[in-house]
């Protein structure tokens, strides 16, 4: 056995180098080592003597060389002979240590592996410089060691799974391989990459070892499996990168689309590069993945770059290990790659340069439909009032908040409040659109009309350049004399509820009385991948549209499923979910299921999970709720190939969910919605839960409240009002004052509410909000988008800060668990004079937060006292107020539970497939 010792001083500068060198070493049966820290000479002596075998002193040792150069000595060498500081920085000098147990007779093997010094100063810690070369040296030592003692030369095989392919594994995996002068290959398989690693069993233990430390940026690891190891007499000198193997069955790693890189937008801006102004330059870091893939693996000749043969040029880059390019499968150029077209609204090419025509039209207030890397785009200059408004009589949308997309990070922070979080999200390789409070006055300096943009709240959804294209839509180029663009709105480009559309065809069908004239290219785009978005909510990151950058990365699970299932989701925010193994494929966002087109794209999502995996599910999962056009084609599917339903709850869907993203199987869960089928048919939506395994039990909600009219009721909300106000106990002219509605519609909608006809009772939370809302004059007479009373409630109840009064509720305990009333709040708010509610309808907002706030904790306490659970999972769509999560989790926390949030998959329906797909495939 080799005993290594590591000597040196931590107060040393450099002088630790042998510390640290010694301490990287791995643990294995070749080597014993030891750190003498600040030793004489007769501690290092007396360590030599009680020592068989050969010995390595490890130290930093002033040759008079550059530093971080290292030099190996044996004992007999001339350096060592005499005393001498030449092998040592210490004042004793390694010769005297090595003479003196000499003399008392150690003659084992010695040697020295000493480096040279950047700095000798003192003072805590390795030079930077020191610490770059640390890698380089410590392979160095390894090899130094494999001369001495000829280690075991092994071949092993490793099956590595995560976010392997189309993110540069396998160019990085060769140039690491290279410089550990290591031999074998790399392959991608169907969704898996297989690595053969050939050479001394130190150095591949201690590659694999380090390996999930060096990954590039985009790429992650969920496993490493050792396939095989066997000795081997003659290895592999070369590190190859193989043709992918095709006969494998894919597991879900399906890379994510990737927004451009720094070093890919310097390029496209800088005019002696053969890339300057090309809006489809990529890398390995960089660009489409997901929405190009044709099969797995992913490889250029299964994507829709097949096309497009390489240029010799793009070849040469494309084969080279060094390039950042090597095996970058949507590699292209203006020679050898796709191109862009502007056309008008009827398909007629438009003359001269497309991206200068198209800036051309954005500066005179036109609307361009733009195909961007998962689907159409529309785009207007955001800071042009009317060119806004007209978007939205166009795509009829009055109120909903428009996406808009800034220049920079500094136009960013010229009008928005933005974190260090917030920062790092808007300059992700996933690049979504990140929700940030605005400054409204700063807003008006710059001519941004937060008003029109998002007329409900202070907030706005801002999202940076993803691509090429995007970044050439801003600055011009050339000799385009259109000015630069700040800011644009760039929102989906569908219409009327329909999915995003792809192709250009499609564009001209559907976008033809929406949009003026269309940016298209000739990539096609295989699959639908919107943008995503996300919010930064109790410091941290939280998605709330899983799609472009996210999607399709699969969620690990703490245990593996029974069977392989195939879950449809919810009926809006619509995803579905393919699980088997230990992990779960959800897709990225389809939308809401409100016409046959998005019925279409989420049967087209179906199909290409089941292609992409070539997996049979054993097992169909859908909501309880019979109507949910996800339900039918759930049933449809199962019906058609024989496989069994199984009809999950919806909110235990969302807990398990929330659960599934912390490796946790059991928890109190708060399930907070609009509404979701229960027992009975009964209408839920603020569910206390004990969630035990892959079952639940309710031990909580809210007491009903009749619904006029059914849905009716969901999209007026003062109908939710007046029923609150009716079981108040309030007078007609007490509501119709305060509702501002005549004494007809009131006595219809009493006699409904008193015979009970089409007036379904409903539990659920964000019923609440919309009927508070109302009474306080910030609903619409019609919302137009999902929320919209609640996103209005939250914004006043902003203003006005803390609040300076309560709400009450009634807090009720029963075997069946506890139930919160809200009539006392009812009663008090019917009760005020109407002037106070209109002069203080800010400060009734917060104050109306701050009672859910207080209710949520009354609820949680209760289900400790009745589980001794201490752990809450927050879930559903309410949870993404984050004024209502502020005032929430801090109260949790300081009453002693932990709190579980989504994270990686949003709170709203856009989870629901995920918790599906666990509860009926462990069942």
């Amino acid at each position: 056995m080799l005993n290594v010792v590591g000597v040196g001083s931590a107060w040393g500068r450099d002088d630790a180098i042998g510390l640290a060198l010694v301490e990287s070493l791995p643990s294995d049966d070749r080597c014993a080592t030891t750190l003498l820290e600040d030793a004489d000479a007769l501690t290092l002596a007396e360590w030599l003597i009680s020592k068989d075998g050969p010995v390595v002193v490890v130290d930093a040792a002033d040759m008079g060389l550059a530093g971080g150069a290292w030099r190996f000595f044996s004992r007999d060498e001339a350096a060592l002979a005499t005393r001498s500081d030449s092998c040592s920085t210490h004042g004793f000098g390694i010769a005297d240590a090595l003479a003196l147990a000499a003399n008392l007779g150690f003659e084992q093997p010695t040697y020295v592996f000493g480096v040279q010094p950047f700095d000798l100063s003192p003072a805590m810690g390795l030079t930077p410089e020191m610490s770059a070369r640390l890698s380089d040296l410590a392979t160095a030592l390894r090899n130094a060691l494999d001369e001495i003692s000829p280690p075991e030369i092994v071949r092993v095989v490793v099956s590595v799974e995560g976010v392997v392919q189309g993110v540069g594994f396998r160019p990085t995996l060769k140039r690491l391989a290279d410089a550990a002068g290591l031999g074998g290959s790399i392959r991608n398989r169907g969704g898996d990459v297989l690595i053969a690693l050939e050479g001394p069993t130190t150095r591949v233990d201690a590659f694999l070892e380090q390996l999930p430390t060096r990954l590039p940026t985009n790429a992650g690891i969920t496993s490493l499996h050792v396939v095989s190891r066997d000795r081997v007499e003659d290895p592999a000198a070369v590190f190859k990168v193989i043709e992918s193997d095709v006969s494998t069955t894919p597991r879900p790693s399906i890379p994510a689309d990737l927004a451009i890189c720094d070093e890919c937008a310097r390029e496209i801006f800088d005019p002696s590069n053969r890339r300057y102004g090309y809006a489809f330059t990529t890398c390995t870091a960089c660009g489409p993945r997901y929405t190009v893939v044709d099969a797995l693996p992913y490889d250029r000749e299964r994507t829709t770059m097949a096309p497009f043969d390489l240029c010799p040029e793009c070849a040469r880059e494309y084969h080279d290990v060094h390039d950042r390019r090597y095996h970058a499968e949507s590699i292209a150029c203006p020679t050898c790659g796709p191109r862009l077209s502007f056309l008008d609204n009827r398909g007629r090419p438009i003359p001269g340069s497309a991206l200068a025509e198209s800036r051309r039209l954005l500066a005179e207030g036109g609307i361009v439909a733009l195909r961007g890397i998962g689907g159409f785009q529309l785009v207007v200059d955001a800071t042009n009032r009317d060119a806004v408004a007209e978007l939205r009589r166009r795509k009829h949308r009055p109120h909903k908040p428009l996406a808009v997309m800034a220049r920079s990070l500094d136009v960013v922070r010229q009008v928005a409040t933005l974190t260090d979080e917030q920062a790092g999200l808007l300059r992700s390789p996933a690049g979504p659109i990140v929700i940030l409070d605005m400054h409204r006055d700063a807003c008006r300096l710059v001519g941004l009309p937060l008003d029109v943009l998002n007329p409900d709240t202070d907030t706005l959804g801002i999202m940076l350049p993803t691509s090429p294209l995007h970044h050439l839509l801003y600055t011009p180029i050339r000799d385009d004399a259109t000015p630069p663009f700040d800011w644009l709105v760039a929102t989906s480009g569908n219409a009327g509820g329909a999915p995003i559309v792809l192709s250009t065809d499609e564009a001209l069908r559907e976008l033809v009385d929406i949009a003026d004239a269309v940016l298209t290219h000739n990539r096609e785009i295989r699959l639908r991948n919107d943008d995503s978005l996300v919010t930064v909510i109790d410091g941290a990151p939280q998605v709330l549209r899983r799609a472009r950058g996210f999607a399709p990365e699969a969620i690990p699970l703490s245990r593996p499923l029974r069977r392989a299932v195939l879950a449809f989701g919810g009926e809006l925010k619509n995803t579905v979910a393919l699980g088997y193994g230990n992990s779960v494929a959800l897709s990225p966002h389809i939308g809401d299921l409100s016409s046959p087109a998005c019925v279409d794209a989420l049967e087209e999502a179906v199909a290409r999970l089941l292609d992409f995996h070539r997996v049979s599910p054993e097992v169909v999962a859908v909501d309880r709720l019979p109507d949910y056009q996800a339900t039918i084609a759930g049933r449809r599917f199962a019906e058609r190939h024989g496989l069994p339903l199984v009809e999950v709850q919806h909110h235990h869907a969302h807990a398990v969910a929330c659960l599934a993203e912390h490796q946790i199987d059991d928890a109190l869960a708060l399930g907070w919605d609009g509404t979701g089928y229960g027992d009975g048919g009964a209408i839920w939506g603020a569910e206390l839960l004990d969630v035990h395994g892959d079952e639940f039990t309710r031990i909580g909600t809210f007491a009903p409240s009749k619904l006029l009219g059914g849905d009716a009721a969901t999209r007026e909300p003062v109908r939710q009002a007046m029923a609150r106000m009716i079981e108040a106990g309030a007078t007609d002219d007490q509501i119709m004052t305060r509702l501002n509605i005549d004494a007809e519609r009131l006595d219809i909608h009493r006699t409904q509410h008193r015979q009970n006809i089409l007036t379904p009772a409903t539990h659920a939370a964000g019923r609440v909000f919309d009927a508070v809302a109302a009474l306080l004059g910030f609903a619409p007479d019609a919302i137009t988008y999902e929320a919209q009373a609640a996103i209005r409630l939250e914004s006043a109840a902003r203003r006005a800060g803390s609040p300076p009064m309560s709400l009450p509720f009634r807090e009720v305990h029963s075997e069946d668990g506890v139930t919160i009333d809200w009539t006392p709040a009812f009663v008090e708010l019917t009760r005020m004079p109407t002037h106070q509610v209109r002069e203080q309808r800010d400060e009734l907002a917060s104050a109306f937060h701050d009672a859910m706030a207080r209710a949520a904790l009354a609820m949680a306490r209760f289900g400790r006292e009745r589980t001794g659970r201490k752990t809450v999972a927050l879930t559903g769509g309410v949870f993404m107020n984050r004024l209502l999560v502020e005032l929430l989790v801090p109260r949790l926390r300081d009453a002693g539970f932990g709190v579980l949030m989504h994270r990686r998959v949003p709170p709203n329906d856009g989870g629901v497939a995920l918790g599906q797909a666990i509860i009926a495939g462990r069942q």
